[in-house]
């Protein structure tokens, strides 16, 4: 679909530029995933099953902003995978043309990978953009 780019496809400095952008695989890992699955956890609904566990994975997850329109889930996963095993990758889509509305969530299983990617992804050149990476949920004085 896209003309290849001639990078290698990994994390540079300042640019990422995914695998299908430049004319790699454009299959989805994970078909059909619709948040827990089999990877990352057993039977039971998953790593996160029960409430105290709801909490501790919205406590793992990031907000990706300022997204391509070209974006597709596997390219996120591609991205953010290096920073520690992912959970679940959400990627709003427009209904009718099936492009990224430019912003997505990734839920890491442990907090300390979202932390970490966080800090090396926020403010990172994507094809022609710059990425904000933030917590989901702001922590909220209770």
């Amino acid at each position: 679909q896209n003309a290849s780019s001639g990078t290698t496809g990994e994390p540079s400095a300042t640019r990422w530029v995914s695998k299908r952008v430049q004319g790699g695989s454009s299959g989805t890992a994970y078909p059909g995933d619709r948040g827990a699955s089999s990877r990352g956890g057993g039977s039971g609904g998953g790593p996160y099953a029960g409430k105290n566990n709801d909490m501790r994975r919205d406590e793992a997850t990031v907000r990706v902003t300022n997204l391509p329109e070209e974006t597709q889930e596997q390219d996120l996963r591609d991205l953010f995978t290096p920073f520690g095993s992912l959970n679940r990758v959400y990627l709003a889509k427009d209904k009718t043309s099936n492009t990224s509305k430019g912003f997505a969530f990734i839920t890491f299983n442990e907090k300390k990978d979202a932390q970490k990617a966080i800090e090396c992804v926020s403010g990172f050149g994507y094809d022609h953009l710059i990425l904000k990476v933030e917590w989901a949920n702001k922590p909220q004085n209770q």
